[in-house]
Parts: C-alpha cells; structure tokens; sequence
C-alpha cells in the first residue's frame, strides 16, 4: 500500500515537473497551427450549387399565419382593408398581401420557426379567430 502511495507521489512530481519545462499549463498554452481538408471536388461544387440557389431565392424557409383569403369581385378590396386593419392593431408585425388565382391572401409575420408563429397566432386569435399557420418563404431576418 505504501509503494502504491510512493508510486503515484512520483508520477504527479514527474508529469509537473515535464510540464513546467514546457512552459507552464499544458492547456492554457495558445497554439497555432495549419489544418489541410482533404475533401472530395464534387463537394465544393456542390457547395457553390448551393450558394447560387440561396442567391436567386426571394427569402428563407419559414412560416407565416394566412388572416384572409377570398376569391370575388371585391376581394382585392377586402383583403387591402384587411391588412389596414391589421397594420392599425398590430404595426410591429409585417403584412404581406398575396394573389393567389383565383384568391387574394393575407399573411403576416416572418417566422423561421412554428413556435414563433403559434405565440403570435395565441397574440391575434381574439381578432382573427380563423387563422391559421402556413409554411412560406420569409423575408430575409434584418442584419443587426
């Protein structure tokens, strides 16, 4: 028991010991270095397929809640007002009208996830009991 205890004092004394002559804290030592990828050409291809795509796009995956939808002669007219209304109630979130042959939509809000559009959905269900949650492209977030 007692050589066990000898043992391992002499091991911590070493490994301190090596890690003093390097200069202190093994881990706390800043290094720096060079890192190759090795990748397949078809990735970076890949990739920049990718990048060209994002640059076409109009916005991002996300979700929006459709307030309106209607098809007639008025329709334009009542989905104009519709979104005043709504501006008037709520001008923080964004409205977005939309004509979808043969319906003129309504959609507010940019949400890039379902639980950021179902707290607003419980925020205007008292004054738009009818809508509801839909996937959409989304206006890219503003830069902060």
């Amino acid at each position: 028991m007692e050589s066990r205890i000898i043992l391992f004092i002499l091991i911590t004394l070493t490994v301190s010991f090596i890690s003093g002559l390097e200069g202190g804290d093994l881990y706390s030592q800043e290094r720096r270095g060079e890192i190759n990828v090795i990748q397949d050409a078809r990735l970076e291809e890949l990739l920049k397929r990718h990048a060209a795509i994002n640059k076409e796009s109009d916005g991002i995956p996300g979700f929006r809640i459709r307030i309106f939808s209607q098809s007639g002669q008025n329709a334009r007219n009542n989905a104009n007002d519709t979104s005043a209304r709504f501006y008037d109630r709520y001008p923080e979130i964004k409205t977005h009208l939309d004509y979808d042959p043969p319906n003129f939509k309504v959609y507010v809000g940019d949400f890039r996830t379902r639980s950021e559009a179902l707290k607003t959905l419980q925020k205007i269900s008292s004054n738009y009991p009818h809508a509801f949650i839909v996937s959409a492209t989304i206006d890219f977030p503003p830069l902060d």
